[in-house]
């Protein structure tokens, strides 16, 4: 099995981040960041609160972070990260400068059995050199599904391999937080608790309030 982890030093429990972090591990946080209270109807005022709900979360989890990496993945049968992760060059990043991490084959016989071979999600990653930025790629990811643009479709990862802490906003609906321990999650979880998604709130509270 391909570790895209391995040129890190960290503890997370994974050779790869999980597509849906909540359902794999066992300290997470999932805020709710649009809200059914928004429709889709009304983009602008939907994206307007996620970014504010996501940047608020982030800067409390990541105040101590000094070296922040965004990691994207996406999935395909051959790597494209020229078209994929063009967008970024509006955060000041460069796609070029992205290092790759590896491909993980998906295994999936479904896929298989319809195009008789496999499929793979690609991985690559790159050193936010200013914090700035992290604001500027939530932007990109949380537009995604809203017809704005610009937009970035790879699924995006903002870790702190320091601390072991990992964000995933998989779009405007919601996001999620990781971390190996869970008092690192605590403040985050005492200062956001009104956006904790209604669905999984129940284990939520279960986890983090004893």
């Amino acid at each position: 099995m391909t570790d895209i982890l391995e040129p890190f030093d960290h503890t997370f429990p994974c050779t790869e981040f999980p597509h849906a972090l909540f359902y794999e591990w066992d300290n997470v946080l999932r805020f709710e960041l649009g809200g059914e209270d928004v429709p889709t109807s009304r983009p602008l005022k939907r994206f307007n609160q996620a970014m504010h709900r996501a940047h608020a979360v982030a800067e409390v989890l990541f105040q101590k972070t000094e070296a922040l990496w965004l990691l994207t993945s996406y999935y395909g049968e051959k790597p494209n990260p020229k078209k994929r992760l063009k967008p970024l060059k509006h955060c000041g990043l460069e796609p070029a400068k992205t290092v790759h991490l590896g491909a993980v084959a998906q295994n999936d016989t479904d896929y298989f059995t319809e195009f008789g071979r496999d499929h793979f999600r690609f991985w690559d990653a790159i050193q936010l050199t200013e914090k700035s930025q992290l604001h500027e790629v939530l932007w990109l990811t949380l537009a995604a599904e809203l017809g704005i643009r610009p937009r970035l479709t790879t699924d995006v990862y903002f870790v702190d391999f320091d601390h072991n802490l990992v964000l995933n906003p998989y779009d405007d609906r919601g996001m999620d937080v990781a971390d190996v321990t869970k008092e690192a999650l605590r403040p985050a979880f005492r200062d956001f608790g009104l956006w904790i998604l209604e669905w999984n709130r129940p284990e939520i509270q279960a986890h983090f309030e004893t």
